[in-house]
């Protein structure tokens, strides 16, 4: 036994020592990008069997054990020239055979196609970041595919530097970009800036978009000066899908359930009896409503047990056999049900101590439906080499439908926990908001140095809300004698018993672009010289009408749960015509750059000056009694910027980066409004005709490496300089006679100058199939201002005085970070990971007096996906989203008063003053993917 042992032991040795091994990697021949994916083919020439293994992310491959004999290695890769080589194989050892693939190209008359993989793959995003003009950071579409995420806004948290605000259901709604809140930045889709379909802001909703019709999303955090300068933040970009060389054939299935419903059904209303328009804006203002044009169905509810979602998907495209032409066609369509379970305190500033003061605690629960869904459509055409013309069109469309019970217990006169006068409202609302942007585009080649593009752009946002439909009643709960609590009878709000408010608003944008670039050769150097321009006439338009029905007959009707029981008169059946909301707003942009572009050894630099002239105008529907019903505003700017690039090698970069920018109040802020604004929820909200503009001066400096495969390192600082800076502020609103009332409302104000400075740290690597990525950004800002410290001076007289205080910019977190586990089986077909966000504290609101802000807590997400391979074309694939459960927490970073004398379940004496609390829950999804 011991000598056969022996004896096989030799056998296996002896094979061993002469089986070798072929490893190697493949390389794009023009740039020395690693191809990963590639498929390589050992072939046994003898035998003719064959082996094969795919090229993995680190851009290598192997083959082990490999026999004696005479062998072909080949390599394949999708729109890439195929290559192989012979190989002899003479015993053991190690044979290295690299590929360089060219790109597949060929000559159709006078247009010259060079075929691409495409700007979806993680390579080129990666190739993106390192020849950008500007301090990018990109996401491919095959990174979102794989990611845990459905919608562009919760893609953008994944990004270094970025974090989200999330709406009610608990969805990323909008990014802020290093600390800068929202409002500093904008959208682009293929590059065009597009119009928002907010009714209150200028920056568009990121949750509106589809993950899935983008190539690729990309984050600027510079600006050079052929772009439009108002993105002190940064610019969000969305390259959506372009028409393929070569056939292609995307579809995607799915379907979702939120955990909430496991033991719960969603509750839903009916919509379809409800005006598009509010009767007032269908019929003219002279029209008098009446109880038939408010009909009951939004309050008639139902539940549906299993809210399942549904998520479609479909992309199509490719080109003529000639090449020429191009088409593409893609669809996106996810239909979601969301549950959000919200705790809220309404709290003001004891006006004796300056201490935070609660009045009343409300419970509300939220049954949310969200349909969203897009089109998208591309035709080029290309004449020959030096002429295209490109037409695209999209139109996005989100479509919400919310029901929302509130229980309201006031503080006031409470004598003990469980007991006092509560309010509780029922209320339906439907929200449609839809963008439409259709672009005609040129590219000429003039000569062989000039170059000239342009754009002709017509977008519209359009925001409606139909029918926001709210029940408001009255009930409370009295203790007894006994020790027992009895609840009161539920009878309707003597004013405001219904309450139905329509909102409409339209933002239409035509701009045209025009871009004329020279590249001769001076002094030796090849040398970019370009001029051009852009002018935009932006038409805004609001209407808002809120109407109020009383109880009829007996003012005292008890509500028992069918409205249908009860009955009601209209109180004022003109609407509110002349509500400040009903207003016109115009803006007028024009602007002109010049810019140069060199490269001298491995230094390229680029920068130049932006000119940009604003003339606004806008008129409300308010009493002309009031003070800036209307007005104008007109100013110009001068942007310059300057930008460095060393390239220290060809894996490396070097950027310093400068450049001005702006911030444009939105046209909400500025349009005197005082009240009756439907989004005003916590508090009412006012405008401020006096606003100014926010300007910046913005410095990066950043080093990037990018050794191979998907494996890059980004290390930077930045800095930048406001002033102005606008932030909404809790403040005691004016009286009729320049005074200031009781009433604390919301108002948008500037705030002298504010700083803020960071660093940012971004990696990925891998080993094997093995991968981390992470992100960690450390933003740091401050903006002095004065605030109000209320307090009862020695004569017993109630007073204020104003103190200065030091804080962060609304929104910034000091530290925010994203850590995933990534694991890649190219070969296999399987993609997973697992996704962490930390989002450190932030300002959510800030308030008029001294240490009362309100701030979002901290928080931690945990997400996790998967895709695999189950045979060919086809994938399945999985997402988990908010597996910690974490909730949306504000709170008053300041002890809650131990001299409350009513306690409250929520509130300690002691510990920081809870302000509101949104539960969520996790989210599941499974579906398939076919790709062709």
């Amino acid at each position: 036994m011991k000598a056969l042992l022996t004896f096989l032991s030799f056998i296996t040795l002896s094979y061993a020592s002469l089986a070798g091994t072929i490893k190697g990697v493949v390389n794009d021949k023009r740039t020395g990008e690693q191809l990963v994916g590639a498929t390589v083919t050992l072939k046994n020439k003898t035998t003719g069997t064959k082996r094969y293994t795919s090229v993995a992310l680190d851009g290598s491959y192997a083959f082990k054990d490999v026999a004696v004999g005479s062998y072909e290695v080949e390599a394949k890769y999708v729109a890439y020239k195929e290559d192989d080589k012979d190989v002899q194989v003479t015993g053991g050892g190690i044979i290295t055979v690299n590929f360089s693939l060219e790109s597949k190209s060929r000559d159709l008359g006078e247009v010259r196609v060079t075929a691409k993989g495409g700007r979806e793959s993680d390579q080129s995003a990666r190739r993106a970041e390192q020849r950008s003009d500007r301090v990018l950071n990109a996401v491919s579409a095959r990174s979102i595919e794989t990611s845990p995420d459905i919608t562009i806004a919760n893609v953008t948290q994944r990004i270094s530097g970025v974090s989200v605000e999330r709406s009610s259901n608990g969805e990323a709604q909008y990014a802020i970009i290093r600390g800068m809140p929202q409002r500093y930045q904008y959208t682009l889709i293929d590059g065009i800036k597009i119009p928002s379909p907010s009714n209150t802001n200028r920056y568009v909703p990121l949750d509106i978009f589809p993950a899935d019709i983008v190539d690729r999303l990309e984050v600027y955090k510079s600006l050079t000066p052929s772009q439009e300068g108002d993105a002190i933040g940064g610019a969000i970009n969305l390259a959506l899908k372009d028409a393929p060389e070569d056939f292609t054939l995307r579809v995607n299935v799915g379907t979702g359930y939120a955990e909430n419903f496991f033991n719960n059904s969603f509750t839903k209303f009916d919509h379809s009896a409800s005006l598009n328009r509010s009767p007032r804006s269908t019929n003219g203002n002279s029209y008098v409503a009446t109880l038939k044009d408010f009909p009951t169905n939004p309050f008639n509810y139902g539940s549906k047990k299993v809210p399942l979602a549904s998520i479609l998907g479909l992309s199509i495209g490719g080109r003529s056999a000639d090449k020429k032409f191009g088409a593409l066609l893609a669809a996106s369509y996810q239909n979601t049900y969301r549950e959000t379970n919200s705790l809220f305190f309404n709290t003001q500033v004891n006006l004796t101590n300056n201490e935070p003061q609660v009045e009343d605690f409300s419970r509300r629960q939220y049954s949310i439906q969200q349909q969203r869904a897009s089109l998208i459509g591309k035709l080029d055409y290309r004449f020959n080499s030096a002429n295209k013309l490109t037409l695209n069109g999209s139109y996005i469309n989100l479509t919400q439908n919310q029901y929302r019970f509130t229980s309201d217990t006031s503080f006031l006169g409470r004598t003990a926990v469980g007991n006092g006068r509560v309010t509780q409202s029922y209320r339906s609302y439907r929200a449609i908001q839809k963008i439409y942007n259709t672009n005609l585009q040129g590219d000429h080649q003039l000569a062989p140095w000039v170059r000239f593009n342009w754009m002709a752009v017509y977008s519209k946002a359009i925001a409606n809300e139909p029918d926001r439909a709210q029940i408001n009643l009255n009930t409370g709960l009295t203790a007894q004698p006994d020790g027992s609590v009895q609840q009161q009878p539920t009878r309707f709000d003597g004013l405001q018993s219904v309450v139905h408010t329509f909102s409409y608003n339209s933002d239409e944008d035509k701009t045209g672009y025009a871009n004329l670039i020279f590249s001769p050769k001076l002094f030796g150097t090849n040398v970019e010289l370009s001029t051009g321009g852009m002018y935009r006439d932006k038409q805004r338009r609001s209407d808002y009408d809120a109407y109020s029905l009383r109880v009829s007959g007996n003012t005292a009707q008890e509500f028992t749960g069918d409205i249908n029981q009860n009955t009601f008169e209209v109180f004022n059946g003109q609407g509110t015509a002349d509500n400040a909301l009903n207003y016109s707003f115009s803006e007028k942009i024009g602007a002109a750059y010049g810019q140069f572009k060199f490269t001298v050894g491995k230094l390229q630099t680029i920068g130049g000056l932006r000119y940009e002239h604003t003339s606004q105008a806008y008129q409300t529907s308010a009493s002309n009694v009031l003070a800036g019903t209307s007005g104008d505003n007109k100013y110009y700017d001068l942007l310059p910027s300057l930008a460095f690039k060393y390239m220290l090698s060809s894996k490396e970069n070097l950027r310093l980066t400068y450049y001005s920018a702006i911030s444009r109040p939105n046209f909400y802020e500025i349009v005197p409004h005082t009240s009756g604004d439907a989004d005003a929820d916590e508090y009412m909200e006012v405008g401020n005709p006096y606003l100014k503009r926010t300007t910046a001066e913005n410095f990066d400096l950043r080093y990037e490496l990018f050794p191979k495969g998907f494996d890059q390192l980004l290390v930077g600082v930045f800095y930048k300089e406001l002033k102005n800076p606008i932030e909404a502020a809790l403040v005691r609103q004016q009286n009729g006679t320049g005074g200031t009332s009781t009433n604390i409302v919301l108002q948008p104000q500037n705030f002298g100058t504010a700083h803020n400075y960071g660093f940012e740290l971004e990696g990925t690597k891998y080993v094997g199939r093995v991968g981390v990525r992470l992100n960690y950004t450390f933003t740091n800002s401050n903006i002095t201002t004065s605030k109000l410290y209320a307090y009862r001076d020695d004569n017993g007289f109630v007073t204020n005085r104003l103190e200065n205080q030091t804080r962060p910019l609304q929104g910034q977190s000091k530290h925010i970070g994203n850590f995933s586990f990534l694991y890649k089986d190219t070969k296999a077909g399987l993609d997973a990971q697992l996704s962490m966000v930390y989002t450190g504290s932030r300002i959510n609101l800030v308030s008029g007096y001294l240490d009362n802000d309100v701030w979002q807590k901290s928080f931690t997400t945990l997400d996790f996906s998967t895709e695999k391979r189950l045979f060919k074309n086809l994938y399945g694939y999985f997402k988990a989203t908010n597996l910690l459960n974490t909730p949306f927490e504000l709170e008053i970073k300041r002890p809650y008063p131990t001299s409350v004398t009513v306690s409250s379940e929520f509130q300690k004496a002691g510990e920081n003053a809870f302000v509101r609390r949104d539960n969520y829950n996790r989210y599941y999804l499974l579906g398939l993917r076919y790709r062709l």
